[in-house]
């Protein structure tokens, strides 16, 4: 009996012992696992990490989000992707396995574009604003610049005009140069001098804006104005079609007001009495006018502008390749009769893995844009289409009895320019723009540690300018073609490789060149024997030809590194070395360094309710400006020069053209940076507060010759340049529920820019001439005060019956009458000149406000820009009584003085436009944006979603200002040897008015 229990015991435990290893070997056997990770729409998400916890086992998603890995039941995994919550997934029985991953919204849009690779928004140190597609997808545009508007702290956009097309300024923390462009760069998906005028805003992902030169540093020579980061969009997951549609109607917000014909009438007469003539209208003529209104020449430039939209879109992901196809239509009517834009855009975004380890991509956009009859191109003399409109005689007809242009005033009254309705309506000016973009980038994994990329890529741009004038006497054609070939090879080895859990190191190295090559061809003609337009040029009697070429390229070698002690301490250090052919052997090199650190307190915070982030910053670096002609350094001649040697035939020859200067070289900034980064309520609220203090040194400014020793202007490295001040951007969430959102973020920046130094003299003459005939010029460049100084005299009114009005030395005869303007005068009664006002605005905010309640949406967007002064010249021509503007035509004429009532309004004597009398203050707050829209979600079954929305720009203007627009500068957009468009800024004498427009529109997605 004993015998049989041992038995039985025996062989009981040896089923147990049986058992328990067929558990353990269950437990322990490797299974393959195979799963889908998808978004809150069923989506894939390619790129997710699948990790097996406590192990380093894992797998990444395709492109479908697709997986397989191996292992055990009782094993988790965990996956994870930026921007979402990571999830965790026992194992168990289950041989397949879907995920479907949650956004996280403390994580959303926290990779950053740094130049040469990206970074966690946690982990930056140095000044970066990132403005992303879902900032301003609720607003309807065809520009990029609007984009940026009032959305980046420390970037300011100005529109110098409203015509369709026109150029924008984009500066980032003032301005640093005086006759070099002040424009960022502009690196779009790697490749850098791209021009955002040319994008369609709905390829556009993500806009990261580089400000300090910690950051900006990795571009060397071509840093110093910051750096914009344009990263397009890219396909993910199942097939996706959008379509976006939208028109819009423009119109002129406000009329200027101006004399109608009668009052013109009346006091051209009271003028030509008070100076010893006779009026030249009768109280008939008057009275006709009375009833008639004679013509509002302002009014008949005018339109109604109608302008169509519309963007489609497809994108997705199939096997190992996504790609992302779009195309964009715009047709934009201009306020102004016969102006326009219009501009074709595609673009082609294709990535694949090839394998693991290989990645390959190609980017191909292609655009066409042609601007009709820019305004900017008709300025002949004193003043822009718009002036002239303004100040032309209303008492003449546009018409005659025979049905043909009135061309000049039948009584030689006001303008005495060409009648403004035939200028624009026969005018045929069209400017066009051909680009086409190739950009291959390849990625390819040496080991797990160490990567090497390829970016390529290559542009050409074709511009033209097709020209036709009818003027008096002679119709001008002219032609201009510039064809610009760009290349860029970058090659790029990234190594990264945590040690002991908290010392996260990243290295880049890049070694780049990169190179342009100009070729330039024109013609003009005038006095056409039969003026029928552009293509019967070769009928001219006179003509020109012009030919040009440069070239130039910049070899570069950079090296980054990039240190993380324990999401706790930061360190970023940058050398970038660049070697530009603009400058000769022994100045050509430059070497640009950076270097920047933070520390975040987050890990002691993030249990608290108020105060959860906070992260201190401090960065300093250098960066370059190479922007001269390639060979300023050489002396030039020009080879289509004339002369008369025996005064009656010209014959053709070269003549000198530029100096050159062979010690040129590197115009230099410099800038140190102090950052706060706080975060509040568990993500709800985060704060960046930015101090900088940059200073350029070296300018690379145009200093006058002595007509003594042959005139011109010699390009030399002396100068400098400060700009101080502080960025401030608040983006919060105040309110996030189930059915209601209000998303806001706040953008703060204030600048003072100051000229330091022009090389040991005070001030330099500007280059913007009066547009009055007394060939004054209206601007300075001075030591020891900002860029943009207004040059003129300081009105006091008029003169009173009762002032004792100085007498005339050499004629001993009163310099004035009662009545006339009053200006501040010398001990010999001269006019004294000074600064008599700034264009620079220093002071910059922008408020845009996202409301969502179920399926409405609500976006608001102001902006507010302060601190600057406005010459307001076309008011000083609509007074008239100067240049070529005879008579008076201001609406405040009527009260003008009298022996009976003698007010400041001046009656006659000089008129000086560049004067106290016509400086404004700018400041002013804009509604930029108000959009409302509606979405219908799953339609039908093939219909995603359909949005239908309307929305206003430019809805309401808060300002003291008289004129159209206080934002308004007349100087063009390009540098000259006087200095360039910020020397000018503020400067109006007649820019285009910038429209009020309202929109409606569908957004349908498939």
């Amino acid at each position: 009996m004993k015998n049989k229990i041992t038995n039985l015991f025996k062989r009981s435990f040896l089923l147990g012992v049986l058992l328990l290893f067929m558990g353990f070997h269950e437990a322990n056997a490797q299974q393959i696992i195979s799963g889908t990770v998808v978004d809150q729409s069923g989506i894939g998400v390619p790129g997710a990490n699948v990790l097996v916890k406590g192990t380093s086992k894992g797998a990444v998603t395709d492109f479908d989000g697709n997986f397989t890995i191996n292992a055990k039941t009782t094993d988790v995994l965990e996956i994870s992707f930026l921007g979402y919550i990571k999830q965790m997934v026992t194992v168990g029985n289950q041989t397949s396995i879907k995920v479907t991953m949650a956004e996280d919204s403390s994580q959303l849009d926290e990779v950053v574009v740094i130049g040469y690779g990206t970074a966690r928004k946690s982990d930056l140190t140095g000044a970066v604003s990132q403005v992303s597609a879902k900032s301003f997808e609720k607003q309807p545009l065809t520009r990029v610049e609007d984009a940026l508007s009032g959305r980046a702290a420390g970037v300011t956009v100005s529109k110098q005009g409203g015509a369709p097309g026109a150029a924008i300024k984009v500066r980032v923390r003032g301005v640093n140069s005086i006759n070099q462009d002040n424009s960022p760069l502009v690196v779009i998906d790697g490749i850098i001098g791209g021009d955002l005028s040319t994008i369609n805003p709905n390829d556009i992902a993500t806009m990261d804006v580089l400000k300090d030169a910690s950051a900006t540093a990795i571009y060397g020579s071509r840093g110093a104005n910051g750096v914009i980061m344009v990263t397009t969009k890219k396909g993910k997951g199942k097939s996706k079609i959008n379509v976006d549609y939208f028109t819009t109607i423009s119109k002129v917000p406000e009329y200027l007001p101006v004399l109608g014909a009668a009052d013109f009438a009346r006091i051209e007469n009271s003028r030509r009495i008070r100076v010893g003539g006779s009026g030249i209208f009768t109280d008939a003529d008057i009275s006709n006018l009375e009833s008639t209104g004679g013509t509002d020449y302002q009014r008949e430039i005018f339109q109604t502008g109608i302008s169509n939209n519309i963007q489609l879109s497809a994108s997705g992901s199939e096997g190992n390749m996504n790609y992302f196809l779009s195309g964009n239509y715009v047709n934009q009517d201009g306020i102004i009769k016969n102006t326009g834009y219009e501009r074709y855009a595609l673009r082609a975004n294709i990535n694949t893995n090839i394998s693991d380890k290989l990645k390959v991509g190609l980017n191909i956009f292609t655009t066409r844009a042609t601007t009709t009859n820019d305004i900017v191109d008709l300025n002949r003399f004193q003043g822009s289409l718009v002036v002239k409109a303004l100040t032309w005689d209303p008492t003449t007809p546009i018409f005659d009895a025979n049905g043909n242009y009135n061309r000049f005033s039948l009584n030689a009254l006001a303008s005495l320019n060409q009648n403004p309705v035939e200028d624009i309506n026969t005018a045929d000016i069209q400017n066009i723009n051909d680009r086409l973009n190739a950009n291959f980038n390849l990625t390819y994994d040496i080991t797990d540690n160490l990567s090497y990329t390829l970016l390529a890529g290559a542009t050409t741009i074709n511009s033209g300018t097709e020209s036709y004038k009818l003027d008096h006497p002679l119709n001008d054609v002219s032609f201009g073609n510039t064809k610009r070939t760009i290349h860029q090879i970058s090659n790029v080895f990234t190594w990264s490789k945590v040690f002991a859990d908290k010392h996260d190191v990243k290295a880049t190295g890049v070694y780049e060149f990169s190179g342009f090559e100009d070729k330039w061809n024109a013609y003009n003609g005038n006095d056409l024997s039969l003026p029928l337009g552009y293509y019967l040029g070769e009928l001219a009697a006179a003509r020109n030809f012009n030919n040009n070429f440069t070239k130039s390229s910049i070899e570069s070698l950079m090296g980054r590194v990039e240190y993380n002690f324990d999401q706790k301490f930061f360190l970023t250090g940058t050398v970038r070395s660049d070697s530009s052919s603009k400058f000769r052997e022994g100045k050509r090199n430059g070497i640009f360094p950076s270097l920047s650190a933070k520390y975040s307190f987050n890990n002691i915070l993030e249990d608290g309710n108020l105060l959860t982030g906070l992260s201190l910053r401090a960065g300093w670096g250098q960066v370059g400006n190479e922007n001269v002609a390639p060979y300023t350094t050489f002396p030039t001649i020009t080879i289509n020069s004339t002369y008369a040697f025996d005064g009656a035939n010209v014959v053709p020859g070269s003549a000198p053209d530029g100096y050159g200067n062979p010690d040129l070289t590197w115009e230099t900034t410099t800038q140190t940076n102090v950052g706060v980064d706080l975060g509040l309520f568990n993500g709800g609220a985060n704060i960046s507060l930015d101090y900088y203090n940059k200073t350029t040194e070296d300018l690379l400014l145009d200093v006058p010759v002595p007509d003594t020793n042959g005139g011109g202007f010699i390009t030399q490295n002396i100068g400098e340049i400060e700009n101080k001040g502080f960025d401030i951007s608040i983006t919060s969430t105040i309110i996030n529920n189930d059915n209601f959102n209000w998303n806001s973020t706040l953008t703060f920046s204030h600048v003072k820019n100051k000229i330091v130094d022009l090389g040991g003299v005070d001030e330099i003459q500007g280059s913007f001439e009066s547009v009055d005939g007394k060939q004054r010029y209206w601007n300075r460049i001075q030591v020891g005060e900002p860029i943009g100084q207004f040059w003129g005299t300081t009105f006091l009114g008029t003169w009173k019956s009762t002032d004792n009005i100085p007498v005339d030395a050499s004629s001993g005869n009163p310099i004035a009458v009662p009545g006339d303007a009053k200006y501040l005068l010398d001990e010999d009664n001269n006019l004294v000149f000074g600064n008599i006002g700034n264009g620079t605005p220093d002071t910059f905010w922008g408020f845009n406000n996202t409301l969502t309640y179920k399926s409405w949406d609500l976006n608001i967007l102001f902006q507010g820009v302060s601190g600057f002064d406005v010459l307001n010249a076309v008011q000083g021509i609509i007074v008239g009584n100067t240049g070529n503007q005879r008579s008076f035509l201001a609406a405040d004429q009527v009260n003008q003085w009298t022996s009976t009532n003698e007010t400041d309004i001046p009656a006659g004597g000089l008129n000086e436009i560049g004067s106290t009398r016509y400086v404004e203050k700018g400041d002013f707050i804009r509604l930029s944006n108000l959009s409302l829209g509606y979405t219908f979600d799953n339609v039908v079954d093939s219909i995603d979603y359909l949005k239908l929305y309307a929305s206003g720009q430019n809805l309401l203007l808060i300002t003291d200002y008289s004129g159209y627009d206080p934002e308004h500068t007349s100087k063009p957009a390009s540098a000259d040897a006087g200095g360039n468009v910020d020397t000018a800024a503020g400067i109006n004498v007649g820019a285009y008015p910038n429209p009020r427009t309202f929109s409606i529109g569908v957004k349908i997605g498939f």
